[in-house]
């Protein structure tokens, strides 16, 4: 791998997106998958960024990396990882019905082998 190859990957996080068994039945067509990647801060969410895929198909393969200034660098090293599928076309928030998978904590940027497991909303 290049030098301009494995500096890219250093700032990405990947991994497979993945919808429990049990839960599959709630994704219809015309869902779109969101995926959400943010720092929390102090209850704030910092630098967030979205990838939202009109279609989709799981098991998925993903990769998102945050915004990257000219300098080629980040704000953060670790960022949160949420996903969830969209109904009501509103990427603030994740309604009732729509399904959601999100990191237990921070990951940091050049992880990769992460598997996120769409599941209902705990309240």
């Amino acid at each position: 791998m290049g030098a301009d190859a494995a500096d890219v990957s250093e700032k990405l996080i990947q991994g497979e997106i993945r919808v429990r068994a049990d839960m599959a039945h709630h994704i219809s067509q015309g869902d779109r998958l969101i995926i959400k990647l943010y720092n929390p801060g102090n209850g704030i969410e910092r630098d967030p960024k979205f990838q939202i895929l009109p279609t989709f198909t799981l098991p998925l393969a993903f990769r998102i990396a945050p915004t990257i200034d000219m300098s080629g660098r980040t704000k953060w090293p670790s960022y949160i990882v949420e996903v969830f599928t969209d109904k009501d076309s509103d990427v603030l928030s994740v309604a009732s019905g729509e399904l959601v998978a999100r990191t237990s904590g921070l990951v940091r940027l050049g992880t990769s082998g992460l598997v996120l497991e769409l599941n209902a909303l705990r309240q």
